[in-house]
């Protein structure tokens, strides 16, 4: 995928794995934006690197350029009522009951002055009403979710190569290293990441034996490696949770080559779902506790293992134990993509937000069964 994200007078983000950082210019933030947007529905590998190469050359710049930021933008708008609170208006007309909390506020304002398109927030915020935990917890819930959207991270690789091959100051190459922890699609749906380990080994079907799960291939002659083994793509490999592995409660994963069975295997191009919210734990004061866990960039910081990115709606999210630097508890995720391997497939975020507005309109009408149910049982009393 390709993140373009504006912050004060800079451009960043990240095209596939690589992050960027440059200078504010209409024209190139236009382009990037053109170029993220054609990223999301090319049907092909292919297609898809060959927009990657002609982003990477709007990530390059002349330092000494000047920003340049003039862009107009419309639709959704914030209303502020005599208590100081903001509600979400479409246009002219209707204001939606829920208040958004200070840093969603912020984020909407400074979005809007730099003429950064809102609309991924608006529907951020559309998706994180549907979440059926909002009923049961307070507002701290809602708080807790937009700080750690609203998380910061300096890219420690990025910092280095723009101080060694650019000469920028180190406060300079912090500032323009800084970036989001975590993004936010075009649908509204969360961006961030999973640490998993790779299971290297499989078992003989006639003997239960643990064997090697790849061959490796070695040069007749010299006796020299000359290759692992590993499939061309890494959907044919196989991970496991890297601090729970085997432990925990088991999850299904499910996608063209996933398993019909729950358990603990993570593969990139599958849904990963516990089988209902019993089996997360939406305290926030807890850690280290059962469900579904993804975080952002300094999160995974902290662990070893393979780098998958992640697809989460909000509405799947349970609770988030710590806002800086930790990570969310969640009901499901989708893995579109891994820094261990090349894709075999695309997998839009548009196609999984697809999934989970199916999911929601038959939550809606359960909600509404039970509803009536509740008003048939007390006119009957």
């Amino acid at each position: 995928m390709i993140h373009v994200n504006r912050i004060g007078e800079m451009i960043s983000g990240s095209y596939g794995n690589t992050p960027y950082s440059r200078n504010y210019e209409e024209d190139v933030y236009n382009e990037m934006l053109s170029l993220a947007t054609q990223a999301d529905v090319v049907s092909t590998v292919e297609e898809y690197n060959g927009i990657l190469e002609k982003f990477a050359l709007l990530t390059t710049e002349d330092f000494d350029k000047k920003m340049i930021h003039d862009q107009f933008l419309g639709g959704v708008s914030l209303h502020k009522d005599s208590a100081g609170r903001h509600f979400v208006q479409f246009g002219e007309g209707e204001v939606l009951g829920t208040p958004l909390p200070e840093s969603l506020v912020n984020r909407f304002y400074e979005s809007h002055d730099k003429g950064v398109d809102v609309s991924p927030l608006y529907k951020l915020w559309m998706r994180w009403l549907r979440n059926p935990i909002l009923s049961k917890k307070n507002e701290k819930f809602t708080e807790r979710f937009f700080d750690f959207i609203d998380m910061k991270y300096v890219h420690p690789t990025l910092k280095k190569e723009l101080m060694e091959e650019h000469g920028l100051s180190e406060e300079l190459a912090e500032q323009r290293a800084t970036m989001y922890q975590v993004k936010i699609t075009k649908e509204g749906l969360v961006n961030a990441f999973k640490v998993s380990r790779e299971i290297m080994h499989k078992y003989d079907s006639e003997t239960g034996e643990e064997v090697p799960r790849y061959k490796r291939t070695f040069n007749v002659d010299t006796g020299e490696i000359e290759g692992e083994g590993l499939p061309d793509t890494v959907e044919e490999r196989l991970f496991e949770p890297s601090v729970m592995g085997t432990g925990g409660d088991a999850f299904y994963c499910e996608g063209a080559n996933g398993f019909t069975n729950p358990g603990h295997f993570i593969k990139v191009g599958c849904t990963h779902r516990l089988s209902s919210w019993d089996e997360v734990n939406t305290n926030d004061n807890a850690t280290c506790v059962k469900g579904l866990h993804v975080g952002g960039l300094k999160y995974i910081a902290w662990y070893s293992g393979e780098i998958h990115n992640v697809f989460i709606d909000p509405m799947h999210i349970g609770a988030v134990p710590d806002s800086e630097d930790g990570a969310i508890r969640c009901l499901q995720y989708f893995v579109h993509s891994s820094l261990v391997g090349v894709n075999g497939s695309m997998y839009h975020s548009s196609a999984y937000a697809a999934k989970t507005d199916e999911e929601w309109v038959k939550l809606k009408h359960d909600v509404l069964l039970d509803m009536q149910k509740d008003v048939l049982s007390l006119q009957n009393l």
